[in-house]
């Protein structure tokens, strides 16, 4: 007998090693497709309530992106949240007011007021958030010619989340260690972000004409704190007395501001009319944006002095401040910015000193009220394109019914007039039209 030959194993033996190597192959592709699958067996309201759960950045940037299931399951919890945030940030509004009418301490009134100031900076980086998104996250129509976005800014809402949960908790959440200035200004930086990289990105896909943006511009200059007038509004109803159109003339008044448009040479490939609209957006944003800030920084000021609570550290005056934008395309350079009340005087307000008199005496150089920008707006469209402020005095169930039966006829005309007074005492071209038309037109005159 050879030694060095194999020896045979038993036929039973050869079966119970297959068996367990079938066992092992199956138990595998069983894993693997629990591993894949699972979130895309589960039903969305399953999934949605799982979703909650988590971070929303793991659910932005994460879970979205591993089915087409997942993502508009994810769609619809970060939409929701966002949405859902500014109930929050007015009731707690309301909560501080009255708390602060019943503060009993100088500590409590303080914090009191602390987290009011920080609560309106939020919701005025909220409500500028909703101008820019909400065309598409919450489209108007429910026949909207693409698909619905998404507010995928999950670390934001987290950083929302987490200032409102700190509030509603505490109101001496901004004293101490949180300093208001770091944690309210990180989140309007990233608030700012993200509206740059949504219009440059996720609505220039899809913003193919006047009637998807709508009347975008109106809901930007809504969010200006001070400054807005509605001069006249009617709905005109169409022969079936239902829908119609929505007819608006308003007035936005920005003091201490300039707006200057001038014609350059234009470069060939800047043709581009989203990138037009974009622009434009951009423009309007950054202005309403520093002008409600150096509203607040005065406002917050003076409503603490009005406390008259002693401090460690004595309040100072806002620093003078000044903003100011530029940019140029399609043959059209734009400058454009603001300053605060203490920048103004340092420029146009000199002091004299007089041997007679111990006091100081300021002669003013310049009418403030000249020095500003003036921006009327007139505008007639169908009500499914109407400015988010409106929308909640039309009747919901006659716009409803109007928006699924006459999508097709939508009608938009919206005519900005911008006045500078501070333009023209420059030599400059102090008026500026811009307007939109339906279907895909803009024409711009100076």
């Amino acid at each position: 007998m050879n030694v060095n030959k194999r020896q045979k194993l038993p036929l039973t033996r050869c079966n119970q090693q297959e068996d367990s190597q079938k066992d092992l192959g199956r138990s595998s592709s069983i894993e693997q497709s629990w591993h894949g699958y699972a979130l895309d067996t589960l039903p969305p309201e399953v999934l949605e309530m799982i979703l909650r759960l988590l971070p929303l950045h793991d659910v932005a940037t994460s879970v979205r992106l591993v089915s087409r299931h997942c993502s508009t399951v994810a769609a619809t919890v970060l939409n929701g949240v966002f949405l859902a945030a500014g109930t929050r940030v007015e009731s707690l509004m309301k909560r501080a007011e009255n708390a602060m009418k019943c503060a009993k301490t100088d500590a409590e009134l303080l914090a009191c007021s602390k987290a009011l100031n920080a609560l309106e900076l939020i919701r005025a980086q909220y409500k500028m958030l909703r101008a820019v998104t909400w065309r598409y996250t919450h489209p108007p129509t429910k026949q909207q010619k693409f698909p619905r976005l998404c507010f995928y800014a999950g670390s934001l809402l987290d950083n929302l989340n987490e200032l409102l949960g700190g509030v509603a908790k505490d109101y001496a959440y901004f004293i101490g260690v949180r300093n208001p200035d770091s944690s309210v200004n990180c989140f309007v930086a990233t608030c700012k972000r993200f509206m740059n990289f949504f219009e440059k990105v996720s609505e220039r896909k899809v913003n193919r004409s006047a009637l998807i943006s709508g009347c975008k511009v109106i809901d930007i200059l809504d969010c200006l704190i001070e400054g807005r007038q509605v001069l006249s509004f009617k709905v005109i109803p169409n022969k079936r007395g239902v829908g119609g159109a929505v007819g608006m003339k308003l007035r936005y008044t920005m003091k201490r501001a300039w707006f200057t448009c001038l014609e350059v040479s234009k470069n060939a490939e800047e043709n581009s009319w989203r990138d037009e609209q974009r622009f434009m957006y951009l423009r309007l944003r950054r202005l309403v944006g520093s002008m409600n800030e150096h509203v607040f920084e005065i406002l917050h000021y003076e409503q603490e002095l009005l406390l008259q609570i002693p401090l460690t550290i004595p309040l100072k005056p806002p620093p003078a401040s000044t903003y100011s934008g530029y940019g140029e395309y399609g043959g059209r350079f734009f400058y454009y910015g603001n300053m605060n009340k203490y920048a103004y005087e340092n420029k146009f307000l000199h002091t004299l000193n007089t041997a007679n008199m111990a006091v100081e005496t300021e002669e003013q150089v310049q009418n403030p009220s000249l020095f500003g920008v003036t921006i009327e707006i007139e505008l007639k469209c169908t009500p499914e394109l109407a400015p988010l402020a409106v929308r909640t005095i039309l009747k919901s169930d006659e716009l409803e019914a109007y928006e699924m039966k006459t999508c097709k006829n939508q009608l938009l005309y919206l005519r900005m007039n911008v006045t500078c007074s501070a333009s023209i005492d420059n030599r400059l071209p102090g008026n500026f039209v811009w307007e939109l038309h339906s279907p895909r037109r803009v024409h711009q005159n100076l």
